[in-house]
């Protein structure tokens, strides 16, 4: 099963990538349902994008999570 599986952010509905779906289950819950892509995190967050990026480039460098792989 592909993480996306034709999702839309709950905010913007822009089509979500692989990596949009698993830094939110990473971030916010890993029972998630639905999600928010990198920029609406961001801005839930309070921290823009591209905090965000870098912790998507760690956790897929280092190989240790499994939603990054």
């Amino acid at each position: 099963m592909s993480l996306s599986s034709n999702r839309t952010c709950r905010t913007c509905r822009v089509p979500l990538q692989t990596d949009d779906v698993a830094i939110y289950l990473k971030l916010v819950s890993r029972t998630a349902q639905d999600f928010l892509c990198i920029d609406c995190l961001g801005e839930k967050l309070n921290c823009g994008r591209e905090p965000i990026e870098k912790l998507i480039k760690y956790y897929r460098e280092s190989g240790m999570c499994v939603l990054f792989r």
